[in-house]
């Protein structure tokens, strides 16, 4: 089976060839002669510096555009931007990091666990930022334990992008509810007959069977959503008596897989998971095709102000946690969203990362923390009584959000910025990602390592999702499943177990 999830693998031995063609854009900049930090880039003028971040909007903005002149005023830099696509970007970054040619600051790919980054980290690649957080006024004053979450080896290799240790949400096509007279559903049942009801019932009332329950997709290598936690199974591990097993080894996960299968033979999810990208994931929901999506909390208001944007009478709304077999479950994450990270390759000296991550500190004073939050004022957001009012989501979300917002912000601004009158869709944001805590279930591998997960990581994981999403289109069965299973632990899952087992007995004797 061909589908373009699985070109995510064996990018590190790639040809230089191969890696030049991907990095033209990527170019570190020339060396600079700087002074001690401080005053140094006020006193030599904007201080370059070549990012490159992923990507999650639609529009890339075009060079000089007004939200970035306003971050190189404030922050007396000239930006230099690569913005990839998500998807492009993490099958790009194993070649990035293996060429040596890097931009000043990059961002790594989801949680800073992948076999190549690890690597990359041990063998000197990456700043350890963790001496200097103290010395910066905003960066100092994040969780420790975000801190701690994305460590390797007990060493701070990037600033943790922020983020709520549980903030996916499930979110739907209200009017489609009120339409056929459902309600939010409280349990997996209830939620399978919401997706069964959107597929089969015409809840746009437009007479054509043209819509369907739930958009999924293979993101980062898992399902989207994967059902795994609400059906009881641990979160990518379970540890019980110094003893760790795989989430996807369980009966658990079975059962939740069993379920995603289900959905797809009843025509109740795009049959198109397996290939679609992050854009078409989207649009699905946004163009009526779809009425649930599970994204993150911050993308709520995003996608009600989309689907507006081709229906301004349909309503949205969100819930995150529906009862399982074992009750309220949720998985839980690290709190950050990736790391931003330091090459010392064009980082040379301990004076430029210090000049860097006094920019990284600085998008969270308070003028920057308003841009990132509210926009440019006249244009995204006014001042009424003091506080911001949003005048134009939209234009926030292509121009500020997903270009510099979501992956440049680090600590969590919300003491910082200007008050503001928030909007339904926000003030539910925030409310889901309270409740959520209450019922998240924690890796308990989030600060260990194993050298084999290191070394064959993404192969063994590719393992995984293959056979997910054969059990899923029925081309193979339980028995196929469990086969599958086998060639997982035999390539280095129980290895990799038992080294997590070996590195977990090292904290405990501590």
């Amino acid at each position: 089976m061909k589908t373009n999830y699985l070109n995510k693998i064996g990018f590190v031995t790639a040809s230089v060839v191969m890696a030049t063609s991907l990095l033209a854009a990527c170019s570190s900049a020339p060396n600079t002669t700087t002074a001690p930090a401080g005053n140094a880039a006020q006193d030599k003028g904007p201080l370059p510096i070549k990012i490159s971040l992923n990507f999650d909007g639609k529009d890339i903005p075009q060079p000089g555009n007004a939200a970035q002149q306003e971050i190189e005023k404030y922050t007396n830099t000239k930006l230099s931007m690569n913005l990839i696509s998500s998807n492009d970007f993490c099958s790009k970054l194993p070649v990035m990091i293996a060429s040596g040619d890097l931009p000043q600051i990059i961002a790594s790919c989801g949680a800073p666990n992948q076999s190549y980054l690890i690597s990359a980290a041990q063998n000197g690649a990456f700043w350890d930022v963790g001496p200097y957080i103290k010395d910066y006024k905003n960066l100092s004053t994040m969780s420790q334990q975000v801190y701690d979450n994305v460590k390797i080896d007990g060493k701070l290799y990037g600033i943790p992008r922020y983020r709520p240790f549980a903030r996916y949400a499930f979110t739907y096509r209200k009017d489609w509810m009120t339409n056929l007279g459902l309600q939010q559903p409280k349990n997996i049942d209830e939620l399978y007959n919401v997706f069964k009801a959107f597929t089969n019932n015409d809840p746009d009332k437009n007479g054509a069977n043209d819509t369907y329950g739930l958009t999924m997709m293979i993101k980062n290598d898992s399902l989207r959503p994967d059902f795994g936690v609400t059906f009881g199974a641990p979160n990518a591990w379970a540890l019980k008596d110094g003893k760790f097993t795989k989430s996807e080894e369980t009966a658990e996960y079975l059962e939740a897989l069993k379920f995603s299968k289900k959905l797809y033979d009843e025509k109740l999810i795009n049959q198109d998971f397996a290939s679609i990208d992050v854009p078409k994931f989207e649009a699905n929901f946004e163009n009526a095709k779809s009425g649930v999506i599970n994204e993150a909390t911050n993308k709520i208001l995003t996608f009600e102000t989309r689907v507006k944007s081709h229906n301004p009478n349909a309503v949205t709304d969100a819930f995150s946690i529906v009862e399982g077999p074992k009750g309220k479950l949720i998985n839980g994450e690290r709190g950050s969203n990736g790391i931003l990270m330091f090459p010392k390759s064009s980082v040379k000296t301990e004076a430029d990362l210090k000049q860097l991550l006094g920019f990284i500190d600085k998008l969270s004073d308070k003028p920057m923390a308003d841009l990132l939050e509210w926009g440019i004022q006249g244009k995204h957001y006014d001042i009424k009584d003091g506080k911001a009012v949003r005048t134009n989501q939209d234009a926030f979300d292509n121009e500020v959000g997903f270009p510099y917002k979501f992956p440049l912000e680090t600590i969590p601004v919300t003491k910082i910025r200007t008050e503001g009158v928030l909007d339904p869709m926000t003030k539910l944001q925030i409310q889901l990602e309270e409740d959520n805590d209450k019922y998240a279930v924690m890796d308990p591998t989030i600060v260990l390592i194993s050298a084999t997960w290191a070394q064959k990581g993404q192969e063994l994981m590719q393992i995984l999702v293959d056979a997910k999403v054969k059990f899923i289109m029925g081309k193979i069965d339980e028995s196929g499943w469990k086969a599958a299973i086998d060639k997982y632990k035999s390539a280095g899952g129980d290895q990799t177990a038992k080294e997590y087992a070996e590195a977990y007995a090292k904290t405990q004797n501590k």
